[in-house]
């Protein structure tokens, strides 16, 4: 019984972890041109990348294709980013590096 409260309460835990991203390099500036971000012609784009570090209006942002790590959803901007020639939406938030600690 004890085994069996103790993984509940462990995936319970689990749920409240935050996100961890890996970034390098540096961001990469975004061309805007009729409502619609354009990616640098010189640089190539992951074939399968799920996410983007980019300079967009002067603002650092990390861009998700589909879905982002939870908590980030009140600073989401949606953009529209040609990527060769392929249009894709993508959803944007600041990049910042405040770390939020919780202690009961």
């Amino acid at each position: 019984m004890k085994k069996t409260l103790f993984l509940i309460f462990m995936c319970l835990h689990l749920n409240a972890l935050a996100a961890t991203l890996v970034i390098r390099g540096q961001p990469l500036p975004l061309e805007y041109k009729n409502n619609i971000y354009y990616w640098p012609l010189n640089l190539a784009a992951s074939p399968n990348g799920k996410n983007l570090f980019i300079t967009m209006d002067g603002i650092n942002k990390l861009c998700f294709l589909n879905t982002a790590p939870p908590g980030l959803l009140e600073q989401m901007s949606e953009i529209s980013i040609n990527i060769k020639g392929q249009l894709t939406n993508w959803n944007c938030f600041p990049y910042i590096t405040t770390i939020h600690e919780v202690r009961p």
